[in-house]
């Protein structure tokens, strides 16, 4: 990079910057405030976690006889835990004993959610070191009994070879039972995997073959040479020796053949890539949806909509950004105006104040509805120096350089997600290393660029729940500032918005935000490349999240908006 490119870079912001100690990359933002009046009826920071709970048995009443019912376990806020009577480990959720005394006990009697938790807290190693063979056999456990998530996430580890042996055929395979039998669209990234694990089958079976053959050949000769030596009368020892021959070379070949018929078997069992073909004669035409309902077309119905959207941009001990507070704006703008959306907008937001519309999400928003979370900050990724694993971080206008008070936690986020009955969530985070949201990415759980939006795979998309984040630069840092004031992310995401007349599907989306944020970066001499992962912790089942243009936003699609604005928002 020349001088003069130096000095442009120097003009412009990345959302992170690198400090020292304990290994931590971070981001910064806003002006000093006075936040006490501001979070006055607010929850507390500790009540909003989200903890395992075991709730107290109920006191019931059958004929004369007076019995208490099992204790039963669920995942909700520290705050909800209390006012139910129930009991939990408080900031021990990284403890696995505390996480498995709620779950265990219902896993071992068969319930599959409880089984699913028990596999995912050995997956993630709460505390302890990951146990992935433990992990797929609670899962294989509710999966056998048709539980979505377990299914997915047994997929998984068969997709990436995690506590079992690779096999992409039964990650597939697991995959379409989380989806109902129904076929799921290949990314681009499956199909190269795909077409890899078929060569190297390929590769195996013909070596395979040849090795049989040649036994085959062997076991031929011997029987020849047998033949000969009896029609000349060879000693019995002589032909002691040829049965031992047989013997053993008629079981290598046995061996050899069941090789063959087991990597037979995974060849058919890989998808062609070919995957799904839907007739493009039923394709929506958004420009003729019903302006007075644009959550419907036809026979679809897609709920409503609503976004919490938070911009960032001056911290108390950061670095402040540019471009939030614009970019939050604007995403403000075309959500409403153009998709109907009912939004909460916050800006400068702390870790309560963050958690706290979390928390008010899950007691507005239903199971049939779409929320859209938007984050534009500054973002972190540390890691522990006794630990392998990375833990990514948003970062409130609160938060310090080197420490983690009030750090939000990519999986306190995630849990958050997951407790949200919406049946569709689409995290779009302009800042650093926001891809760590999802720990490890999917080449099957995200569909197809080109897929068609028929009617068939439209309901397919929304008929499973949803979890998936796009972020702008993966787990690397990303321009701010840029673009008239927007980062070179938003500005591609909100041009692309408000310029569009058809429904969109979240990976059509990506697809093309992804292709103009890489060559503005490139230009800008920044590597920088948006990536799209499903967040399994979350509850991914492999659905869609669905973008409905309209010029009128119907009223009744606001009924929270008054909510939102009577709590500050």
């Amino acid at each position: 990079m020349n001088t003069l490119q130096l000095l442009q870079l120097s003009k412009r912001k990345l959302f992170c910057v690198l400090v020292s100690g304990v290994l931590v990359v971070s981001c910064g933002t806003p002006q000093t405030k006075d936040t006490d009046a501001a979070m006055e009826g607010y929850k507390e920071v500790e009540e909003l976690q989200i903890v395992d709970c075991l709730l107290a048995g109920k006191v019931k009443r059958l004929g004369g006889i007076t019995y208490v019912s099992e204790r039963k376990g669920i995942r909700t806020t520290a705050q909800n835990c209390n006012l139910r009577g129930g009991e939990y480990v408080a900031y021990d959720r990284a403890d696995y004993r505390s996480a498995l005394n709620v779950w265990l006990k219902g896993a071992e009697k068969g319930d599959p959610e409880s089984q699913t938790y028990v596999g995912e807290i050995f997956e993630k190693g709460l505390g302890r070191n990951v146990d992935y063979g433990l992990a797929a056999s609670w899962y294989q456990k509710a999966a056998d009994q048709g539980y979505k998530r377990a299914q997915i996430n047994l997929g998984f580890l068969f997709e990436k070879g995690l506590g079992v042996e690779k096999d992409l055929g039964k990650a597939l395979s697991y995959y379409r039972a989380s989806a109902g039998g129904e076929e799921l669209v290949l990314a681009s990234a499956a199909k190269e995997e795909v077409e890899k694990a078929r060569s190297e089958l390929n590769s195996q079976l013909s070596s395979a073959k040849n090795e049989s053959n040649y036994l085959k050949q062997q076991l031929a000769s011997i029987e020849k040479q047998k033949a000969s030596a009896v029609q000349h009368e060879s000693d019995s020892s002589g032909s002691g020796g040829f049965a031992q021959q047989l013997s053993v070379v008629l079981k290598l070949y046995e061996k050899s053949q069941s090789e063959l018929n087991q990597l037979n078997n995974k060849l058919a069992s890989l998808p062609q890539t070919t995957f799904r073909n839907i007739a493009s004669t039923d394709l929506l035409q958004p420009v003729t949806l019903d302006k007075t309902d644009p959550l419907e077309f036809g026979e679809i119905e897609f709920g409503r909509y609503f976004a919490l959207i938070i911009g960032n941009q001056n911290y108390l001990y950061l670095d402040d950004l540019q471009s939030p507070h614009k970019d939050a704006l604007r995403m403000k703008e075309v959500l409403e105006n153009r998709y109907g959306f009912s939004t909460m907008t916050i800006f400068d937001a702390t870790e309560k104040e963050i958690l706290n519309a979390f928390n008010d999400l899950y007691l507005q928003v239903g199971p049939e509805d779409n929320l859209l979370v938007f984050y534009a900050g500054h973002g972190n990724l540390s890691k522990s120096l006794n630990s392998k694993r990375k833990r990514g971080y948003w970062l409130p206008t609160n938060a310090h350089k080197n420490r983690l008070d009030n750090w939000i936690n990519n999986s306190v986020i995630s849990d958050h997600l997951d407790r949200i009955r919406a049946r569709s969530i689409l995290v779009i985070a302009d800042s650093c290393f926001a891809g760590n949201l999802a720990s490890e990415k999917s080449a099957f759980l995200l569909g197809g660029i080109n897929s068609d939006l028929s009617q068939e795979s439209i309901k397919n998309g929304i008929s499973r729940r949803s979890r998936i984040v796009i972020s702008s630069g993966g787990e690397k840092p990303v321009l701010d500032g840029t673009n008239g004031g927007h980062s070179i992310f938003a500005n591609a995401l909100i041009n692309l918005l408000e310029n569009n007349d058809s429904i969109l599907r979240e990976n059509m989306v990506f697809s093309r935000v992804a292709v103009d944020v890489y060559q503005q970066a490139k230009h800008n001499n920044i590597d920088q490349n948006p990536e799209m992962r499903p967040i399994r912790a979350a509850g991914h089942e492999g659905g869609d999240f669905y973008f409905i243009p309209t010029n009128s936003a119907n009223a009744a699609r606001h009924n929270l908006a008054e909510d939102f604005l009577a709590k500050g928002y």
